[in-house]
């Protein structure tokens, strides 16, 4: 019996657990598109991301390498909201690679998702412990250590993550509204001076965007670190469950999202690199990478809007913590509620429908990766939060590249009239696009990850495709030792194809 012939099967679990069920109708767009826009913590991404292009990768052609990145990202989007107006369930990957190429496949996404979101959200726990020692030892005259501000934004994160989802939503906005505004500042006082050139508007060159200059230096590295800019995006899916008209709100918000983050990003950057100059940009960013856009706005905003950008740095941070505590906590309720994993997670709170369980145990996983760093004493800025972060990122790309393969798979058995252009063309262009994104990844690995020891690059592949294969391997064995819980959870995470999961 194929997986679509399943999901036509009532599953009793399903539909008469009420206590596995998240809140329905709890978010609209705009909440989702806060979730997700926050996860790529806009202001990080210029701040952190964005000097690394410059100084290593494409040069003054960063901006272009955004919009590389956007156009695929788009062109992806087709399909996987295609896909979302037929699978609405809180797996995500997980969910649709399931649908698409069978229940090992999706288990070994859902390792790997949670991994992933995992390694990303435990990076930023040492950059937000860095951030906020750091402004406390400069304002306050001392601070407790790094960790004590990680282990607080925790504690922090799982409070809000058992609470209602919109309380996080309307909290992640606010955020998302405070440290984008900064970089809008910045960009229209560089906009109305004409930058470098003093001339006005007239006076911005337009060269960022030439794609000689687009696709010069090292783009693999531009384009690579572009694209980690947008992680976040394809979490609009997980809240298909808990959304207000999941089939219009879900393909909404993620074209709202990517489009937004684009738009943002590739204007913002070339802006800046306009206030710089095009000639001198690169020299700057390569001597003072990790000032570069503190210096734009320092020469445009001031000291003290410089100064207030580098505290909404650790709003910034926070609300991507948050955003991926909800991520990596609806990944291990999906496993949970479906049979998969530890039946226990799939619970959801009595009144508030959030996936509480989930939540505490993805938290005693941060909690148990933030204290090892701190037990083997190591820096938790250039190397938690740049290798987790760098590994997470390739994950999260294979895990893009995998989804565009289902939507084909899945379209070519289901039918279902969303046409040619949503169900093959887009899917597979997007497929070539992010097969050639991870592969430009594992040729850039040391760069992305930050480190270029063998045997550090050799132990964080086992652990990243390790992890996806054990997923596989798990459902491999369930499927020949259980048959019957294997036919049981393949019915579940396959129900319904057509219909807003219970």
């Amino acid at each position: 019996m194929s997986a679509i012939e399943g999901s036509a099967t009532s599953h009793p679990a399903v539909a008469s657990a009420p206590s596995t069920s998240l809140r329905k109708d709890a978010v609209g767009t705009g909440d989702i598109v806060f979730f997700v826009v926050a996860a790529a913590a806009p202001l990080s991404g210029v701040v952190l991301g964005f000097p690394v292009i410059v100084a290593t990768g494409n040069g003054v052609g960063a901006p272009g390498a955004y919009l590389v990145a956007t156009a695929v990202l788009l062109v992806f989007a087709v399909g996987y909201t295609a896909m979302s107006r037929r699978v609405v369930s809180a797996g995500g990957f997980f969910a649709y690679i399931a649908h698409g190429l069978g229940l090992p496949a999706g288990l070994g996404a859902a390792t790997l998702a949670i991994l992933s979101y995992g390694l990303v959200q435990l990076g930023m726990y040492g950059a937000f412990g860095v951030y906020v020692a750091d402004a406390s030892a400069r304002y306050l005259g001392g601070s407790p250590p790094w960790w004590v501000w990680a282990f607080l934004a925790m504690a922090l994160c799982l409070f809000l993550g058992v609470r209602r989802v919109e309380v996080g939503a309307k909290l992640l906005g606010i955020a998302l509204v405070l440290e984008t505004s900064v970089i809008v500042v910045l960009d229209v006082a560089i906009l109305v001076t004409g930058g470098a050139s003093g001339a006005g508007p007239g006076g911005l060159s337009a060269l960022p965007f030439a794609p000689a200059v687009v696709f010069s230096g090292a783009v693999g590295i531009a384009v690579m670190f572009a694209h980690a800019a947008f992680i976040g995006f394809e979490a609009t899916a997980i809240y298909g469950q808990e959304a207000r008209d999941p089939r219009r709100t879900v393909p909404r918000a993620t074209y709202i999202a990517i489009t937004t983050m684009g738009v943002f990003f590739a204007a913002s950057t070339a802006l800046i690199i306009n206030g710089f100059g095009t000639s001198a940009a690169t020299e700057v960013a390569t001597a003072s990478t990790e000032r570069f856009a503190f210096l734009a706005i320092e020469r445009y905003l001031g000291h003290l809007v410089s100064d207030a950008a580098a505290a909404l740095i650790i709003t910034s941070v926070f609300a991507a913590l948050l955003a991926f505590h909800n991520s990596v906590a609806r990944y291990l309720h999906a496993m949970g509620r479906h049979g998969v994993a530890w039946g226990w997670l799939g619970t959801t709170h009595g009144t508030r429908k959030s996936p509480y369980a989930a939540c505490l145990v993805q938290t005693l996983f941060a909690a148990v990766g933030v204290a090892a760093f701190v037990v083997f004493d190591r820096d938790p800025f250039r190397e938690l939060f740049v290798w987790a972060t760098g590994l997470g990122a390739i994950g999260i790309i294979a895990l893009q590249a995998m989804t565009s393969v289902a939507v084909v798979a899945f379209f070519r058995r289901a039918g279902g009239g969303e046409g040619v252009l949503r169900t093959w063309v887009a899917p597979v262009l997007s497929g070539i696009g992010l097969f050639a994104f991870l592969a430009l990844a594992l040729v850039n690995f040391s760069a992305l990850v930050g480190t270029d020891d063998p045997a550090m690059v050799i132990t964080m592949n086992v652990l990243l495709w390790g992890t996806a294969a054990a997923g596989v391997a798990r459902a491999v064995h369930l499927r020949r030792a259980r048959p019957a819980a294997y036919e049981s959870a393949r019915v579940a995470v396959t129900h319904p194809v057509d219909g807003r999961e219970n």
